[in-house]
């Protein structure tokens, strides 16, 4: 079976409907968004949406998946030239950039599928970060196992990002990015935010 990151980039009719579907819940809100309106915006028959997807549900993992991957692969290739602290700071200041440009999509899903999607996102971005730990693309400098680490690290975030997609007014993405590297380094960056 083909990746999602595969088939989205393979595959024009895919494309179509994950665009639509995200337009769609931007615009109207998860719960007010059907199948049918996702395939009429795509210019599909309902049938062509379920070849690719079960449901709007398996459909809306599909989307984050993807995003999550290649959110992951754009820090990556943006910050494996610099020096491991500043690789750290560069990679938080991308995700909080990143939510600010999601935070209409996040903010328009529903409650019982927010908690579901923080479980299994935490899980990936744990599963991710332990890798990314193990093979030294970073560096905690903290005496501990990698997987213990990831789970430090990306606890702490998610409630960070949780809390300040409700309250953007806490900060802007390098303010929030300094102050989680300041949690985990005991001092504030020294690094630039131009990029």
């Amino acid at each position: 079976m083909s990746t999602v990151r595969e088939l989205y980039h393979s595959n024009r009719t895919y494309r179509d409907l994950i665009n639509a579907a995200m337009h769609l819940i931007v615009e109207r809100g998860y719960d007010a968004v059907s199948v049918t309106d996702i395939t009429r915006a795509a210019d599909y028959g309902r049938s062509t949406f379920y070849i690719y997807f079960e449901n709007k549900e398996a459909m809306l993992w599909a989307l984050l998946e993807h995003h999550l991957h290649t959110m992951d692969a754009a820090i990556v290739q943006a910050v494996q030239h610099l020096p491991q602290r500043e690789r750290i700071f560069r990679a938080w200041v991308m995700i909080f950039r990143d939510i600010v440009q999601q935070r209409p999509f996040f903010l328009q899903l529903d409650s019982r599928l927010t908690d579901r999607l923080r479980l299994w996102q935490k899980q990936v971005l744990i599963d991710n970060l332990t890798r990314q730990l193990d093979e030294g693309l970073y560096s905690l400098e903290l005496e501990v196992a990698p997987n213990i680490g990831a789970r430090f690290i990306v606890g702490g975030l998610l409630e960070i990002l949780e809390d300040w997609l409700q309250h953007p007014e806490r900060g802007t993405p390098e303010e929030m990015a300094s102050q989680m590297y300041y949690l985990v380094f005991r001092e504030k960056p020294c690094f630039s935010t131009d990029f």
